[in-house]
């Protein structure tokens, strides 16, 4: 069984590892129109687990307000996406006004918001990461830095994941957090720490030649925290919930939140030290 599952994460991980990559190597609006779509996946996602407790939302403002909040920050418009999510308060007030009972409303209200921020503007930072750094003087191409950001942050997110995977089934034996995820162990989380500090040596090496050996360590150390942490939580808003997966969308790994919980954290941290530590951007 163990073998059958891995087998179909191996072959989910060899179709899906070349588009994602393709897609970010064209970068412009066919990027930001993939990271939408993620979005909206994640959002719809997330209304479902929710649903699973009993707390409900309304789907289509969700998955519009997730998808909008990308294209905003595809436009180059922070206000904009901020004007998003007060559409999408505005929007769940009046719906569940209308569709809640009144001791679920506050819930079914900020939930809605929490489901635009948690797919939405977190999945968003890689629209922002691929467009970095326009208009930055001294920095190349700011298409080509975009997407050596982008590469390098998934190369970090997908070795941490390997290593944790294989060292934890390999050696696990100490529970990380065993009320929130009973099958990560402190050895996993380790393993996959090394294995991102290694992966981020090899990508100085060869397509991140702006990273020096300190910030190549402190990169892959905090984007391999940042997975970890991010892993967590979306094991914890399923357990909350009584979910196993978000969904049956990606076979061996669940839904699409199972596949990119690491990233939906990795990615805006990783974009916040980008811009102001490795290159000092101001606000």
């Amino acid at each position: 069984m163990a073998f059958k599952k891995l087998a179909k994460r191996v072959g989910a991980g060899i179709v899906l590892i070349p588009i994602v990559l393709y897609i970010t190597h064209r970068g412009g609006l066919v990027f930001a129109g993939f990271v939408a779509l993620l979005a909206a996946l994640g959002s719809s996602e997330f209304v479902r687990i929710a649903a699973a407790r009993g707390l409900h939302m309304s789907r289509v403002v969700i998955v519009a307000g997730s998808a909008l909040v990308v294209v905003a920050f595809y436009f180059g418009s922070l206000a904009g996406a901020g004007a998003v999510i007060t559409l999408v308060a505005l929007a769940a007030m009046v719906e569940r006004l209308i569709r809640s009972e009144a001791e679920d409303y506050v819930l079914g209200v900020s939930l809605s918001v929490t489901a635009v921020l948690y797919t939405g503007w977190l999945l968003g930072s890689f629209v922002l990461l691929r467009e970095f750094p326009a208009g930055d003087p001294g920095l190349g191409a700011a298409g080509d830095v975009g997407r050596s950001l982008v590469f390098l942050v998934l190369v970090l997110s997908w070795s941490n994941d390997s290593g944790a995977y294989f060292v934890g089934s390999a050696i696990g034996r100490h529970k990380l957090m065993a009320r929130v995820s009973p099958g990560k162990t402190v050895e996993g989380a380790l393993g996959g720490i090394a294995v991102c500090i290694a992966a981020a040596f090899i990508c100085r090496a060869t397509f991140a030649s702006f990273l020096g050996p300190y910030e190549a360590a402190a990169v892959a150390v905090l984007v391999a925290v940042a997975c970890i942490v991010g892993d967590l939580v979306e094991s914890m808003l399923k357990r909350s919930t009584g979910v196993k997966d978000s969904s049956n969308l990606i076979p061996g790994h669940g839904g699409l939140l199972d596949r990119f919980d690491s990233l939906l954290f990795a990615g805006p941290v990783f974009y916040l030290f980008a811009r102001f530590v490795l290159w000092g951007v101001t606000p």
